[in-house]
């Protein structure tokens, strides 16, 4: 979410808001060609983490119209074909979101990312290394 956005909500409301409710939020499971993209996060929750690209949902935004737009922002991509694939609750040490997760097909695999991420890949199939929430989005998306 940038500054500009209407909705922003700066961060001491936002952590105060954070501290009491769950956050709505989605994540996408962005494939190409058979592969999954993972982002390595540089923001909290999962600073560090190879996660899916994903974000918050916006006032007055239709989740089709959240997924387009974090899609775009955070890796550049258009989808040719959007699958609402399952809800779950991520609870984190600092913040407790309700994600709804997507399968997101894209005709490009030419990333081109934000400041929310340091680096990507991707995968063919489950890694080791893969964080608790993402291999359930998988496993319960059917991605491999």
């Amino acid at each position: 979410m940038s500054k500009d956005h209407p909705t922003w909500i700066e961060d001491p409301l936002y952590n105060e808001i954070t501290s009491v409710i769950p956050i709505a939020c989605l994540d996408l499971l962005v494939v190409h060609d058979g592969r999954l993209l993972l982002m390595l996060r540089n923001n909290a929750p999962g600073k560090g983490v190879w996660f899916a690209p994903g974000g918050r949902i916006l006032r007055g935004e239709t989740l089709e119209e959240a997924v387009t737009r974090v899609l775009g922002k955070e890796t550049g991509l258009e989808a040719t074909r959007i699958e609402q694939k399952g809800t779950m609750a991520h609870i984190w040490p600092q913040i407790h979101t309700v994600t709804t997760f997507y399968r997101v097909d894209v005709a490009s695999g030419d990333v081109e990312m934000n400041d929310e991420h340091s680096d990507y890949r991707w995968i063919t199939e489950n890694a080791e290394d893969l964080h608790p929430y993402v291999a359930e989005m998988i496993e319960r998306a059917d991605i491999f």
